[in-house]
């Protein structure tokens, strides 16, 4: 019962406060733009309030081939620059911090100034092949990156990437990693939450206990509970506190690492579709 309870006080008191009025019970969702040209493999967006921009990171095949590129997009859909940074190795995970993108490399954390479109720093993985994956970052800019070919989640310590987090069964392909105050939560093979000052687990056993729950993408906060994209499934999801998910709706929508903002609704989704254009679609998302 302990993961469960924990899981269900980590929701409803130690992230966010939940929206007044919010429903788990159906979604709504409004198709506000798609954007298809000048984007291949599209992995990861983030939000540029300040700046009014979408950031996408580019893979263009995985591995150290100087093919990656980072593409800037307007908030109504607009392609601004296509190769706004480019001569990256599989850019992946990407997370903002004030005038700073972060952004993971295939084997190295990179540091951007967004003002500049200039590389600040690359900071090297410190395992050979990590898989570096997803990027995060706490309130207080603490950096986490995970690498799913070492299982482990590394922090940016001093100016170096060192091991957090290194737990073989429990970070079994670990991908997509959100920060709030205090906790870590790890996607992967199962869900898993985490102390991220201490790395230690904060249940005892993953928060997901579905066999159809697995390989977890890209995971978000909707205000009241985890949103997120599994790699075998088309569908976004939802985790209430008592560890179970279900589909929002039946759209699919191919999603890889998504954002979305539950203060305003606004859900930003690269799209890898097996068949088809990749592209990057904007909707609004509410609950009700």
């Amino acid at each position: 019962m302990f993961r469960y309870i924990c899981f269900a006080t980590l929701c409803v008191a130690l992230f966010l406060a939940p929206r007044a009025g919010l429903s788990a019970e159906q979604a709504v969702i409004r198709h506000l733009w798609t954007v298809k040209e000048g984007l291949f493999e599209p992995e990861s967006v983030a939000i540029d309030e300040a700046r009014g921009v979408i950031y996408v990171s580019n893979v263009v095949g995985y591995g150290l081939n100087g093919q990656g590129y980072i593409s800037r997009l307007s908030m109504s859909g607009r392609m601004i620059e296509e190769k706004w940074m480019e001569g990256l190795n599989a850019p992946t995970g990407m997370a903002l911090y004030g005038d700073t993108l972060y952004f993971a490399d295939f084997n190295q954390l990179v540091e951007a100034d967004v003002t500049t479109g200039r590389i600040i720093r690359r900071y090297e993985a410190p395992d050979a092949r990590p898989c570096l994956n997803d990027v995060a970052v706490a309130t207080d800019g603490t950096v986490y990156v995970s690498a799913s070919c070492q299982n482990t989640v590394y922090w940016l310590e001093s100016g170096v990437l060192k091991p957090l987090i290194n737990n073989a069964p429990a970070l079994n392909l670990v991908n997509g990693l959100y920060v709030a105050r205090d906790m870590l939560l790890t996607g992967g093979w199962q869900i898993w939450i985490w102390d991220r000052i201490t790395g230690q687990a904060l249940a005892d056993g993953p928060v997901t206990r579905q066999d159809a729950i697995r390989d977890i993408d890209g995971v978000a906060w909707d205000g009241e509970a985890f949103i997120f994209s599994m790699v075998h499934d088309d569908r976004i999801w939802r985790l209430d506190a008592n560890g179970t998910a279900t589909p929002i709706s039946a759209q699919t929508f191919n999603a890889v690492d998504f954002q979305y903002d539950y203060r305003t609704g606004l859900l930003i989704v690269p799209r890898i579709p097996k068949e088809g254009a990749h592209k990057v679609s904007a909707y609004r998302l509410t609950f009700q």
